[in-house]
C-alpha cells in the first residue's frame, strides 16, 4: 500500500465481493477495518477526504486512562480507559509513548495531598501497573526546578501517554491492508445500494 499506482491497484480490485464496507477513514473506521481483516473478513474502507483528515487529526494527542473519571466515581469507565491506554502502548510502539505528569500539592489546597495519592493508587490498581511515585518538595524541585513556592508540601508523578493521532490512523489502516483489507481515500460514498432490503454495495 502507498507505493506507486497503489490507488489504481485498489480501484481495480473493487469489483470483487466484500463482507464489510467501512465508510470513514478516521481512527474508528481504521480500527473496524483492521479488526475485520484480522477476523478473516473481506473488508474495504472508503474515505471522502484524506485518511485521518477530520477529527482524528485534531485531538489533544493525549492517550489518557481516565483519571478525571475517578473524581466522579466512574470506576468502570476508568477501568476501560486505562486498559485501552495500555493496549495502545503495546500495539502502537513508536507512536504511542509514555507521558509523565507532575502534580504538586500546596498548603491550603481544598483537596488534601492524601486524596491525590489514594486516587493515583486506585488508578494504578485498575491498570494492574504501579506507575506513580510520591515526592517531597526537594524531590519535586529536582524534577522541575520551576516549582519554587515555599508553600509546596509534596507531590506526585504519574504517567499517561501521547500519540501522533494522524500517523496512528495511517498505521492501523496499513496493518489492515497487510491482512488483506482494501482502503481508498478521496472516494466519497454518495449512497447505499440495496437488494431485497439488504445493502449490496455503495455508490
Amino acid at each position: 500500500m502507498w507505493t506507486t499506482n497503489w490507488r489504481d491497484t485498489v480501484w481495480s480490485q473493487l469489483d470483487r465481493e466484500f463482507d464489510l464496507i467501512v465508510i470513514g477513514g478516521g481512527i474508528t473506521g481504521a480500527g473496524i477495518l483492521r479488526e475485520a481483516a484480522r477476523a478473516g473478513l473481506k473488508a474495504v474502507l472508503f474515505e471522502q477526504g484524506d485518511f485521518a483528515s477530520g477529527t482524528s487529526s485534531r485531538s489533544s494527542k493525549l492517550v489518557h486512562g481516565g483519571l478525571r473519571y475517578l473524581r466522579n466515581a466512574k470506576i468502570k469507565l476508568t477501568y476501560e480507559s486505562v486498559h485501552e491506554r495500555e493496549h495502545l502502548l503495546r500495539e502502537g510502539r513508536g507512536l504511542v509513548i509514555p507521558l509523565p505528569f507532575l502534580m504538586a500539592n500546596f498548603r491550603g489546597d481544598k483537596i488534601p495531598a492524601w486524596v491525590f495519592g489514594f486516587g493515583l493508587s486506585l488508578y494504578d490498581i485498575l491498570a494492574l501497573k504501579w506507575n506513580h511515585a510520591h515526592y517531597q518538595p526537594d524531590g519535586l524541585r529536582g524534577l522541575c526546578p520551576q516549582l519554587t513556592s515555599p508553600e509546596m508540601i509534596a507531590g506526585y508523578r504519574y504517567f499517561d501517554a501521547q500519540t501522533d493521532d494522524a500517523r496512528l490512523v495511517l498505521r492501523v489502516i496499513f496493518e489492515a491492508t497487510q491482512d488483506g483489507a482494501r482502503a481508498l481515500n478521496y472516494a466519497r460514498v454518495e449512497g447505499l445500494l440495496k437488494t431485497g432490503g439488504r445493502v449490496s454495495g455503495v455508490a
